[in-house]
């Protein structure tokens, strides 16, 4: 009988690490597939119009679960035993890679959406704007498409990668919102240029500016940011968009030289405010120094006559 070349006793140890080895890969794939049976997305609602965003915090939390779950697949896909569970390795490397991608990509459209309905739902710059308005329709309905998938389905792994979805859709969202923030970028631009002034404020403010445009009185909160030291300005009692005088931090009123009607673009009235606050103001100055020259003339007599930046009671 012709002698084994390999004899079974000596092959018995390899054989024997090869099957621990092997097992510890299956049972450390099959907790990481197991664990992400257990992972749901969690939502927040948005306004009054429902759950249709994710919440930061726990999102951010799946995004660390899977790189961890990446680094124990990584691992087991460099080890020389596991051919038998090679494919599967591979397949779960490529979900949690995928899915955390995702997610980022994900919060991203998000922060982006949530920043543009408030300028593209309601309010006058959808007035001013209408084709990014158009667009940003189109883009809000289909972003509450997907997120009312996203809540039917729920699970982090399959509402990501169960499908082709949100590979497609997220950057094809993500390049409309882009065009449309490019288009309000460039809005706002105009704006500063007409009145350089809101150079002064952050792209918020100048949005809320403009957004509320249509009520002359909601300038009231923002004049601070564009005037110096102009706190209040006051209207007609009456005539609503009719602005009378000026009021400053300390209380102190300048009766306007001409008052100032609240029409047409805000950028446009606000020049005309500054023209004649500059005007009003030259014209106290050149009477406070004409009352330099008066017999009855007195420091605290001026100052009780004239503006000194002092604060007054109200």
């Amino acid at each position: 009988m012709k002698r084994e070349k390999y004899p079974l006793h000596r092959l018995m140890p390899d054989i024997c690490i090869s099957a621990v080895k092997e097992r510890d890969i299956e049972v450390k794939l099959k907790q990481v597939i197991s664990d992400w049976t257990l992972v749901d997305l969690q939502f927040s609602s948005f306004k009054t119009r429902g759950e249709l965003l994710l919440k930061g915090t726990e999102t951010g939390e799946v995004i660390a679960a899977l790189e961890d779950s990446l680094m124990i697949l990584n691992s087991l896909a460099s080890n020389r035993y596991n051919a038998p569970f090679k494919r599967e390795i591979q397949l779960w490397v490529w979900k949690c890679a995928t899915a955390g991608e995702i997610l980022e990509n994900w919060l991203i459209v998000q922060n982006l959406w949530v920043y543009l309905e408030a300028v593209f739902v309601g309010g006058d710059i959808a007035k001013q704007l209408p084709a990014e308005a158009k667009r940003f329709s189109n883009i809000d309905r289909a972003w509450v498409k997907i997120m009312m998938r996203a809540r039917e389905v729920h699970n982090a792994i399959e509402v990501c990668v169960g499908d082709e979805t949100m590979r497609q859709l997220l950057p094809y969202l993500l390049e409309q919102l882009e065009l449309c923030q490019k288009s309000l970028t460039g809005y706002l631009e105009q704006k500063r240029l007409i009145f350089p002034r809101f150079f002064f404020v952050s792209d918020p403010a100048l949005l809320e500016i403009l957004g509320q445009a249509s009520d002359s009185h909601t300038i009231q909160q923002h004049l601070l940011g564009v005037f110096e030291n102009v706190a209040q300005v006051e209207f007609h009692e009456r005539d609503y968009d009719r602005i009378l005088a000026i009021i400053s931090r300390e209380n102190e009123k300048i009766p306007l030289e001409k008052d100032v009607l609240c029409i047409g673009g805000v950028e446009n009235w606000l020049g005309n405010l500054l023209a004649m606050a500059r005007q009003s103001l030259a014209s106290v100055i050149s009477s406070c120094w004409q009352f330099f020259s008066e017999p009855e003339y007195t420091l605290l007599g001026m100052f009780e006559r004239y503006p000194a930046q002092r604060r007054r009671k109200s």
